[in-house]
């Protein structure tokens, strides 16, 4: 359990956030949208067109559809053949799959080399023609015989329909005119026609046989019969198998649960609970208000730099002045005698200012915003290297960061393959599961206090920082705390208060006190420089901060300048498939 004095780190939290948003939309876009490789292919017109397509059909009473199919092509250049994709999923989604076998294939008369290749869950993909022979430009007619199985389905009050794309909403090739012809095993009832969507087209029938012309027809455009035939007509087809749809969604909940179980029980393993915090007026011994914010938040503050140079004024190695929309840090004493440890020394090194008599302007200049991107750098690595004796890794931790980022990977990857690895085939259980854990996990992968755990020492120096916190940001001690008896604390704690991002309550602990800046207590804050008039003037968005914040900004810009960074309504028939050239 998190005490309410640690603060929420709020770069890792707008991170998360993005990556949660980066899950969400990839998720979603494999559920509900086409695959961008499908799409981008769509958008590309083939080079190739079909000049006559005429398809000739029998249908068994068993279902059993055997098909004839002369494709004139009009090839363009630098082309070896066509593609006949075979839809093979059922209609609706739950009834049985109808395999397509018997395939032969002429060209021009001639037997012509056809192969099936992998293609996307539900269809069967054949590719006709030599990769090492390329055709001649201009017409080519292929004939293409195929027996396709299970194709009828049961219909309302005993009915059977035959619900059918006799040319296939696959087709990138534009199609000039199309001629359908079909074998019925029975009177149909009733003969429904349908081109693309929702434009009506006529078939005419004749006892058992249906006709139909059309075209010319756009890339992608189905033409759809649905045929259905009186109760007692054709034996009664294979009713809907298990929905697989069903099981798959099931599948993908119960892989969903598992997710939010494994990320619970992640999240409650990295949580420490936090200890005791009673107030204390003075800071703890032997800690730096930088270090303090380490223990306390187990990540770097936002003021860290700022606090350090303010607490190495406050302790006399340091002088700090104000002139107009600058800064001056001079060195003013022997830095070993009063910086707490290397990573103090190496700021003062960063900045040039490690002997008596150097100095450093802090201005909106890109050699100033260097120094100060160094020094941060500096003050960074020395507190990695000290927070060791505080923190130690979290086991749990790191377990849950490995978890997650897999998780996520897993998502994107899946995304990736889906969109762009020329297959719409979808893991729907596997990418909920993934897309569960991450999100549940992101906080931990994004959180730096999930990575560490405080040790024995680190517990009890997170006590006593917590508590000094509280006096400095809180109103429980207002009755025992006398401001004008302890003006001097003021200067002596601001560090502790800019570290712990309290600076504007500690102010307003005096300023509640109706204590004044007057004469008197200028010689508390000389090495804050001059131009002083309220204790506002002391918070933590004063000029200071501002001054370190565009000299970094101003370093930021010149390396990225420098470059350093109708018919009938109900769903489209079943089979029909489509092609294209290669």
């Amino acid at each position: 359990m998190s005490s309410t004095l640690r603060r929420r780190p709020t770069r890792e939290l707008a991170a998360a956030w993005f990556v949660r948003v980066l899950v969400v939309a990839a998720t979603l876009s494999v559920l509900f949208v086409p695959a961008l490789s499908v799409l981008a292919k769509r958008s590309t017109p083939d080079p190739s067109s079909i000049t006559s397509y005429k398809v000739g059909m029998d249908l068994s009473k068993d279902g059993t559809l055997r098909s004839i199919e002369q494709i004139d092509v009009d090839t363009g250049f630098d082309r070896r053949g066509i593609y006949r994709i075979f839809d093979t999923a059922p209609r609706s989604g739950n009834g049985p799959e109808h395999p397509v076998s018997e395939v032969s294939v002429t060209r021009d008369g001639q037997v012509e080399r056809a192969e099936f290749v992998p293609s996307a869950k539900g269809t069967a993909s054949l590719r006709i023609g030599d990769a090492a022979v390329t055709l001649v430009p201009g017409q080519h007619q292929y004939v293409i015989g195929s027996t396709t199985t299970d194709v009828l389905e049961q219909g309302q009050d005993g009915t059977v329909v035959w619900w059918w794309n006799v040319v296939g909403s696959g087709w990138q090739m534009s199609m000039d005119a199309v001629e359908v012809e079909v074998a019925l095993p029975a009177e149909p009832q009733e003969v429904e026609c349908v081109q693309g969507r929702r434009t009506p087209c006529t078939a005419q029938v004749d006892g058992t046989k249906v006709r139909l012309s059309t075209g010319p027809l756009k890339p992608y455009t189905p033409v759809t019969l649905r045929a259905t035939f009186p109760k007692g007509a054709l034996p009664t087809p294979p009713g809907p198998a298990p929905s697989d749809s069903s099981n798959t969604w099931l599948f993908a909940a119960l892989l969903g649960i598992v997710g939010v179980a494994v990320s619970v029980l992640l999240l409650r393993a990295t949580r420490e609970r936090a200890p005791g915090m009673p107030v204390l007026f003075e800071p703890p011994e032997g800690i730096s208000p930088a270090m303090a914010v380490r223990v306390l938040d187990e990540s770097g503050g936002p003021d860290d730099l700022q606090a350090t140079l303010f607490d190495l004024a406050e302790r006399g190695v340091l002088q700090l002045t104000q002139t107009d929309d600058s800064w001056t840090v001079a060195c003013v004493a022997e830095p070993l005698q009063g910086a707490r440890g290397p990573g103090e020394m190496d700021v003062l090194h960063k900045l040039e200012v490690d002997s008596p008599g150097l100095h450093f302007t802090i201005s909106k200049t890109k050699t100033s915003g260097e120094k100060i991107t160094k020094a941060k750098a500096a003050l960074g690595h020395g507190l990695d290297a000290e927070q060791h004796q505080f923190l130690t890794k979290s086991p749990a931790g790191t377990a849950a960061r490995a978890v997650g980022w897999i998780a996520t990977g897993g998502v994107i990857a899946m995304a990736g393959v889906y969109h762009f690895g020329g297959s719409a085939s979808r893991n729907i259980p596997l990418l909920i599961g993934a897309a569960v854990l991450s999100l549940g996990l992101l906080g931990v992968i994004m959180d730096p206090r999930t990575r560490t755990v405080h040790n024995e020492a680190g517990r009890d120096a997170w006590s006593r920082v917590g508590g000094f916190a509280r006096f400095l940001s809180t109103d429980s001690s207002e009755s025992r705390f006398d401001a004008a008896a302890h003006l001097d604390w003021f200067p002596r704690y601001l560090p502790w208060a800019l570290a712990l991002g309290v600076s504007e309550e500690w102010a307003r602990r005096y300023e509640a006190q109706g204590v004044s800046l007057d004469s008197a207590a200028v010689p508390y804050v000389f090495w804050y420089g001059a131009g002083i008039h309220s204790w506002h003037d002391l918070s933590m968005s004063d000029s200071f901060n501002a001054a370190i914040g565009a000299a970094s900004a101003t370093y930021v810009a010149s390396q990225a300048a420098s470059g350093g960074g109708g018919g009938f309504s109900g769903g489209s028939g079943g089979g029909g498939g489509g092609g294209g050239s290669w």
